[in-house]
């Protein structure tokens, strides 16, 4: 299966602050990566660079088999792109923008254009500048959903979403799958990636994190228990690690089966518990301090 793109020893820098330090990435042609990573931690500079947008200072980048620091107006024909941070044209009206974002494109799917019209329900009548962050949010996907290209980079395309659009969100971008299309889809909701990637890749301090470290984070996860008791309940034994939380909860670790354990405490002294949290938040926290054995 051939790549759609590839990065190879990608450094970036700005100024004298390092950003990426050799980061290798590649994607086959009809594949669903999630790149997913904490804030900083260089995922879309890595997309700028594949775009063209910021150049890279060493490695070597393909997409398409072009080089974007040669031929990013090529790429770019060929590529939908969602930056993380969305700017529109605040004085046009919303209609305006759209006609304006997608005759970039040699071709849209018009039968999803206006589907993602009539599910939004955005006042496309009205100036931009009237909309809420979700109907920002909502007019530049369908400026990047709708067009009819290779390749699909999207930035945290659920960010300022409500929980009906996310979902909404995620079977457009199935049926994108099931049509064959590429797609990079940076997000910090965990299950929304995990629901549509083939393949996850962490990013941590401008660095691939290697699968076998991600792999044993999880797997502590799995074995960790998240809850809050009435006060003077006591633990069972036979666990490794208790801590408190900011917020009063306690995290337990446990080595064996973590449900078992839990059934050992009076269901009554229970006021919430939670198996297995793997949120992007405890795996970056987990990332930081195990190292791959």
């Amino acid at each position: 299966m051939s790549h759609v793109l590839e990065m190879r020893g990608v450094d970036k820098r700005y100024g004298t602050r390092p950003v990426l330090h050799g980061v290798d990435l590649h994607v086959a042609r009809g594949e669903v990566l999630g790149f997913v990573g904490p804030n900083g931690a260089g995922k879309s500079t890595c997309l700028r660079i594949l775009l063209g947008l910021t150049r890279r200072d060493g490695g070597a980048v393909q997409v398409h088999g072009l080089d974007p620091a040669w031929d990013s107006l090529a790429i770019r024909r060929r590529t939908a792109y969602l930056p993380g941070e969305t700017s529109l044209y605040l004085h046009m009206r919303g209609s305006a923008f759209l006609e304006f974002a997608l005759r970039f494109y040699a071709a849209v799917d018009l039968p999803l254009r206006r589907r993602l019209e009539e599910l939004f329900g955005l006042p496309l009548h009205r100036r931009i500048r009237t909309y809420s962050a979700g109907m920002k949010q909502k007019l530049a996907l369908l400026a990047t959903l709708v067009p009819e290209v290779e390749l699909y980079l999207l930035d945290e395309p659920d960010r300022a979403l409500d929980a009906t659009a996310r979902l909404q969100l995620r079977d457009v971008l199935r049926e994108l799958q099931r049509a064959g299309r590429t797609i990079v889809l940076s997000s910090h909701h965990l299950s929304e990636v995990e629901a549509l990637a083939d393949r996850l890749l962490f990013l941590h301090e401008g660095r691939v994190v290697d699968d076998a470290r991600v792999r044993a984070v999880r797997d502590a996860l799995r074995h960790e228990i998240r809850l809050r008791l009435e006060a003077g309940t006591p633990l069972p034994d036979g666990h490794e690690q208790v801590r408190e939380e900011p917020d009063g909860a306690l995290r337990v670790s446990v080595p064996g089966n973590p449900y078992a354990w839990l059934a050992r405490i009076d269901p009554r002294r229970i006021r919430s518990a939670e198996v297995g949290d793997t949120r992007l938040e405890e795996i970056y926290k987990g990332l930081t301090e195990v190292r791959a054995p």
